[in-house]
């Protein structure tokens, strides 16, 4: 007998030139729009943000990625001061998870560190409008209630899940996207992929979650390496930010698995984007994923035209490289001598034990030595 529960609470709205209509999202007349100094710099955030018409708009753009609780409280202090009636993250998962968790602290007392990693506080009900534009093909955080931050008093990476996060409206507009580097492409697309097959392989898996997630990896396949080759390929973006959000939508019920347990220490102590600490491991998940969910990974690879499991990885990997992706551990520079502490760090994480395979020390370390 099978037996799941699925939300999905945000608005979702994607077309080309969605951005166009914001003003139809608004609620109130004062916005903080939330983004990276990039996405200000060029122009971006102020090109968006000028169709709304008899609104005070502020800009707060100086998210870092993998944001740190002190930009959290920052980007808070300017909404309190604005008296924010819409909160928009605008980017990628850095900026819309902190737009999350700022769009609940408009009204609520206190710093990010008294609701979350140790904080003895709980959100109360969010009463501000939440709506976040993504401007990548990767994060899904624009259909999640999960918001990453960093603790630097602990340099621990952590998610903080939350009913209030999921945002009120998810407005996807692929053209944001044409001008992504190769190097975002990549690394964002290929994070994406890692959202929907933890998504499907997951021990909390769901029938609807599993149709979505099938679904964004076999058009993730077909269109991130037109989308790296040609970043203003229209129908390769569109396709490209679909699949991230069918992926992120996938994810959103289950959680991620192992390997997102083990990109958090690659990101927070050897640098790594978040897409790149991901995608390092899939493969090697991958060749470990029939251990328990053997029919599943067999269903999966036959609709993918793979074989098995082994060819899967294999096809990963090389699709990784043609795209200038590191494949072993040691271009991130992690030594030998680093893997027990990221198998320990990696252990951690609840979520790890959701991967479809026996997650100990003696079988991370052994994946993790499998691609050093």
């Amino acid at each position: 007998m099978v037996e799941f529960s699925y939300c999905m609470p945000s608005k979702i709205v994607l077309g080309t030139g969605s951005t166009k209509k914001l003003q139809d999202h608004i609620v109130g007349n004062k916005v903080l729009m939330i983004c990276d100094p990039f996405l200000y710099k060029i122009g971006t955030a102020e090109k968006i943000g000028s169709v709304l018409t008899g609104c005070e708009v502020a800009y707060f753009h100086e998210i870092e990625p993998n944001p740190s609780c002190e930009s959290v409280d920052a980007a808070a202090a300017a909404a309190r001061e604005l008296g924010a009636t819409t909160v928009i993250g605008l980017g990628g998962g850095s900026s819309m998870d902190v737009s999350k968790i700022v769009s609940c602290l408009v009204t609520m007392e206190g710093s990010i560190y008294d609701y979350y990693s140790g904080g003895t506080k709980k959100l109360g009900h969010r009463t501000t409008r939440l709506i976040c534009i993504p401007t990548t093909a990767g994060t899904g955080s624009e259909v999640t209630n999960v918001g990453v931050f960093t603790n630097r008093n602990t340099h621990i990476k952590m998610p903080f899940v939350t009913d209030e996060f999921w945002p009120d409206v998810a407005l996807l507009d692929p053209e944001l996207t044409y001008s992504l580097p190769q190097g975002v492409t990549a690394s964002t697309g290929m994070d994406a992929f890692c959202h929907a097959i933890e998504a499907y392989w997951n021990k909390a898996s769901q029938p609807i979650c599993d149709a979505i997630a099938a679904d964004a990896m076999e058009m993730i396949l077909e269109n991130i390496k037109n989308a790296y080759d040609n970043g203003s390929d229209p129908v390769a973006r569109e396709h490209m930010q679909l699949a991230s959000l069918m992926a992120g939508v996938a994810f959103s019920q289950t959680r991620t698995t192992g390997i997102h347990a083990l990109s958090f220490p690659l990101t927070t102590e050897f640098g790594a984007p978040h897409g790149i600490a991901c995608s390092i491991t899939l493969p090697a998940f991958i060749r470990i994923s029939g251990e328990q969910a053997a029919d599943k990974m067999a269903k999966l690879c036959k609709r993918l035209g793979y074989a098995d499991v082994n060819a899967l990885a294999d096809a990963v990997e090389a699709l990784m490289v043609s795209m200038k992706m590191p494949v072993r551990l040691s271009e991130l520079g992690v030594k030998e001598s680093d893997l027990d502490h990221l198998t320990e760090v990696g252990l951690g994480a609840a979520i790890i034990h959701l991967t479809p395979a026996e997650m100990n020390p003696t079988t991370v370390r052994a994946l993790l030595a499998s691609i050093l």
